[in-house]
């Protein structure tokens, strides 16, 4: 369809290619920050378990009776649960684009002679696969940096309850 002089098939089927890398580059910096945000986890749940792990010895002393070892044992499970969990996260993944075997045939003379608006179509199609890959990701690693979060929270908590045991049998 040409308007106004202009061929507008060629620009529209530019069009979703421009959108979809934009987008596509927009969606780089969510993984960035769970990895961050996985990293501060670990590392502070990393402390706060050689910190526990340490002066446990002293509440397993004063209250050597199951529900003292259940507690203080439940509570480094957690803490390391949430290691664990945002090591998980940090493990590293293959970064997801375009495939070497599909851009290794852009050289051939049968991908030279294709229409354009055929090649951008294919390009799109991956791109649009990688990124579906990349978002299901992308929710896996948030559910588990939640997870760990929650793992820390409540491992916290039960380091906070042995600390208060503690506190109030001194008194």
């Amino acid at each position: 369809a040409i308007v106004d002089g202009h061929d507008l098939v060629p620009d529209l089927a530019k069009a979703p290619a421009d959108l979809l890398v934009l987008h596509h580059g927009f969606g780089h910096a969510r993984p960035e920050t769970l990895d961050r945000k996985a990293a501060t986890l670990a590392t502070f749940a990393s402390l706060v378990l050689s910190i526990v792990a340490t002066l446990g010895g002293g509440f397993l002393d004063r209250f050597p009776s199951t529900w003292a070892v259940l507690l203080y044992v439940v509570g480094l499970a957690l803490l390391v649960a949430s290691i664990g969990l945002s090591m998980l996260v940090l493990i590293p993944k293959e970064q997801l684009t375009l495939g070497m075997e599909y851009l290794r045939r852009f050289p051939d003379w049968s991908e030279i002679r294709k229409p354009p608006e055929r090649t951008r179509g294919e390009v799109m199609a991956a791109l649009l696969r990688a990124l579906a890959r990349e978002r299901s990701l992308n929710r896996t690693k948030v559910r588990l940096v939640r997870l760990a979060f929650v793992c820390l929270f409540v491992g916290l908590g039960l380091v906070t309850l042995q600390a208060a045991i503690l506190a109030l049998e001194r008194l």
